[in-house]
């Protein structure tokens, strides 16, 4: 378990990590500034470019789970799907809803607490291991188990292409989600390569 530390001191930390379970040897921290913690990926990106491993696809994955199934999506998750590994680092955030700005179009669970849990794989092979494929192959696996499970999960950045995935993603702010459109963006000028809403056909001038 990985403790990056900006604004909290160590004595927070050790108040927080007591209440959790985990294997001691396996916790280490790293104290970094606010601004340091902000460009954290490109002290990433800088190490997997030294390795050879920053220009090679990236078929990361994004999930909001609500609190009322996480046990669940991690024990078949974590216990049956990628038993071994990923390829990547994986994240897992908690979120309050009220912290949320509802007034943005994101969707995410119902529920007052959620966490956004990211699969940050790298696809470094052509083939077998560690290939794209078998990257995106892992990720279709949570996805199809999140549906038939009845997870309640929300995708961010979820790649659908058709307008009933939309629908069925959105929910009941779907209407609103549609209405906006039609107020702010009636030609459907904005993000056409979602597939949301077909773009307008505008008449030939005279």
């Amino acid at each position: 378990m990985r403790i990056i530390t900006g604004t909290l001191c160590l004595q927070e930390v050790t108040v927080l990590l007591s209440r959790l379970r985990f294997i001691q040897s396996t916790l280490f921290h790293t104290d970094v500034t606010y601004l340091e913690f902000l460009d954290r990926v490109h002290t990433s990106e800088l190490k997997l470019r030294a390795q050879g491993l920053w220009e090679v696809p990236h078929p990361w994955l994004n999930l909001l789970i609500p609190r009322s199934s996480i046990r669940r999506f991690a024990k078949e998750v974590f216990g049956k799907i990628l038993k071994d590994s990923n390829n990547g680092p994986i994240l897992l955030y908690p979120v309050n809803k009220s912290k949320w700005d509802n007034r943005t179009s994101v969707v995410i669970p119902d529920e007052e607490i959620f966490y956004l849990v990211g699969f940050l794989s790298s696809a470094p092979s052509l083939s077998g291991y560690g290939s794209i494929a078998h990257s995106m192959n892992l990720n279709k696996q949570i996805v199809e188990f999140c549906e038939e499970a009845g997870i309640g999960m929300k995708q961010y950045l979820a790649p659908y292409t058709t307008q009933q995935q939309w629908k069925a993603h959105f929910g009941a702010r779907w209407e609103t989600f549609e209405r906006r459109k039609h107020r702010y963006d009636p030609l459907a000028i904005l993000a056409p390569g979602q597939r949301i809403f077909p773009k307008a056909s505008l008449p030939l001038p005279l």
